[in-house]
């Protein structure tokens, strides 16, 4: 966070505005205010419950309200400090207030370092369906310190390796073998940085050639998120929730089996995947979900078009494609198998 006022101060916004959770409020929140106050500008913030259950459209309008309250104009500034839950909620608060207010992510977990504050696709849930509200609005600027990854839990630090092994099977073999090689405990924290790097580098390639989905090549980075949106949106109504990371992890499996299915890749190349998803401590099994629930949040997936089901699938470890058709009847075998 220590480049934080140079990048506000270039800026020079009218005011302030930082939106975090009540998990990273009491960690870091005191810190980033005491070193905007340098700057001298009006700082305000706003404190939501955490949890991805809380956003929605109804946190949104009460960061409005404090947004008008605070009398935060177009030359104001949205900081959002935290997960992927707040870098999404942020982003799409920035992106409708009044037309457009500009926002920088700082980063707090590992899932939203290597994923979710970059990329620009801001969004909130809809009566359980996950980013059903959204739209395309990218950050000023991403500020990552590393060092906020030491006050995660074990299980939210993990469930940022989902992203990580992603960006490996869809575009760069040597890079899933890196991540891959050692449990994530094990990395050193210097490599933890060129993990972030080099997941960064992937992502924002895709990004760079098609940064609003219009020409289908960011479709790779969906891999694992349709069936793992899928579980992800059905565990939300349980006591024990699944993180989007875990949900991911699943939902890899999923569609690497229909990759497998398809003859794109072979049972030897699954294997590696479903192992390796495994030794990094991520479900690979959603046993409580109907199958049918699957389908119907399946069916309504917005990465639809045309009333079809847009797969991303892999060719082999590090290539896949995408708006590849898949039968159905291989879809419920995938789904057999993720069941257990």
């Amino acid at each position: 966070m220590s480049t934080i006022n140079a990048v506000v101060e270039k800026m020079q916004p009218s005011a302030a505005f930082v939106i975090t959770d009540s998990h990273v409020a009491p960690l870091y929140l005191a810190t980033l205010i005491q070193k905007l106050d340098r700057l001298k500008l009006p700082v305000h913030w706003y404190v939501f419950p955490a949890g991805e259950i809380n956003k929605n459209l109804s946190t949104v309008q009460k960061i409005y309200l404090e947004l008008v309250k605070k009398v935060v104009d177009r030359s104001g500034l949205i900081i959002n400090l935290g997960g992927g839950v707040t870098t999404d909620l942020g982003g799409f608060t920035a992106a409708t207030y009044l037309r457009s207010i500009p926002y920088i992510n700082i980063p707090t977990s590992f899932e939203a370092m290597v994923d979710a504050a970059i990329g620009g696709k801001v969004g909130v849930d809809f009566n359980d369906l996950k980013n059903y509200v959204g739209l395309f609005y990218h950050p000023q600027a991403v500020i990552i310190d590393i060092d906020t990854l030491q006050t995660l839990s074990k299980r939210a630090f993990l469930q940022g390796f989902a992203e990580v092994i992603k960006h490996g099977l869809i575009l760069d073999r040597p890079y899933f073998q890196l991540v891959t090689s050692k449990k994530p405990l094990d990395f050193t924290p210097r490599q933890l940085e060129k993990i972030v790097s080099g997941s960064i580098r992937l992502k924002a390639a895709i990004i760079k050639t098609d940064p609003q989905e219009t020409k289908g090549k960011r479709k790779l980075l969906n891999f694992g998120h349709t069936i793992g949106h899928a579980v992800e949106s059905l565990s939300l109504q349980t006591r024990k929730p699944l993180f989007h990371g875990e949900a991911v992890a699943v939902g890899m499996v999923a569609e690497a089996k229909i990759s497998e299915l398809l003859g794109m890749i072979d049972n030897q190349e699954f294997q590696i995947i479903e192992k390796s998803i495994n030794k990094a401590d991520l479900p690979i099994r959603a046993n409580n979900d109907s199958k049918r629930a699957i389908w119907q949040l399946i069916k309504t997936d917005k990465k639809n078009s045309g009333g079809k089901i847009n797969w991303t699938l892999l060719q082999r470890i590090g290539k896949a494609v995408y708006n590849q058709p898949v039968a159905d009847q291989l879809v419920n075998k995938a789904i057999d198998f993720i069941k257990g």
